[in-house]
């Protein structure tokens, strides 16, 4: 927007200044509607953007990535507690963070609070986690 200014202000004083220098005859009226042309076509320049038709400004896609991860993450942290209510028999409060890295969802960490005190299922689960393929996890008992 600043430079939008600073070239339109830029624009008319250069229109002034020229057609005080430019002496009266055929020459004034061309130079002087040019002027007035270029000055008209300077204050547009803002509402021409708004029908602007072809390539858009921005090569990237407009995604909200953070909103992905965040939907992404919690769908994976609620499949996950499933999973292993049926394979350990034991409620846990999953959380699994999705991240976005070079164009790909990855599972960047998993958290696993279980409501037991059994440091076998703790461990048991951590080892079914890794062998998952699971990254930076922690299982922990729930304190109470």
């Amino acid at each position: 927007m600043k430079a939008y200014l600073f070239t339109a202000a830029g624009v008319i004083f250069l229109s002034v200044i020229v057609s005080l220098l430019i002496p009266d005859g055929k020459l004034n009226k061309s130079i002087t509607f040019v002027m007035r042309m270029a000055c008209i076509l300077v204050l547009l320049q803002p509402v021409t953007g708004i029908f602007k038709i072809g390539e858009t400004t921005s090569k990237e896609p407009m995604y909200d990535y953070v909103y992905i991860c965040k939907v992404y993450s919690d769908n994976q942290s609620e499949q996950l507690e499933k999973v292993l209510k049926e394979k350990f028999g034991e409620e846990c409060d999953c959380t699994v963070e999705i991240i976005h890295d070079d164009g790909n969802f990855k599972v960047n960490s998993v958290n696993v609070e279980v409501n037991t005190q059994k440091n076998q299922t703790i461990t048991e689960i951590y080892a079914y986690l890794e062998q998952s393929g699971y990254i930076n996890i922690t299982v922990y008992a729930k304190s109470y």
